[in-house]
């Protein structure tokens, strides 16, 4: 079964397999979701799901706690769809809590603007 993962401000969409990680199926494409270890250990991934479900695997307490957890923030490398998902990046942790951070939103942003302008395969210069 296919489900549909769609990221809060950009056109972007992907589709994600039966027994696929969101993570794994954005790979290989432009997001404004960043690869890490894939393990669920470095909370590089960082993502706030905004709404669908899915099934969670293992992932490292000290990067997602149980609350942030009951916020809807996982880690993209650890979850598999279970319907369609819409998603706000946050990437890695940058102060205690769950505080987004703000280079993911400027990412985001730029990646938009690239696919608006006919460039889906193309990612800004650093």
């Amino acid at each position: 079964m296919q489900h549909r993962i769609t990221i809060e401000g950009s056109e972007q969409a992907y589709v994600s397999h039966a027994g696929q990680s969101v993570l794994d199926a954005m790979v290989g494409r432009p997001s404004a979701v960043e690869v890490g270890c894939r393990s669920g250990g470095c909370g590089v991934c960082r993502i706030e799901v905004l709404s669908g479900r899915y099934e969670r695997g293992v992932m490292s307490a000290e990067q997602i706690s149980a609350e942030c957890r009951s916020k809807g923030y996982v880690l993209a490398c650890r979850i598999y769809p279970e319907t369609d998902l819409h998603l706000r990046p946050i990437g890695k942790r940058t102060s205690p809590g769950c505080t987004p951070n703000p280079d993911i939103a400027a990412l985001l942003a730029s990646l938009s603007k690239l696919a608006r302008c006919g460039l889906p395969n193309a990612l800004p210069e650093p």
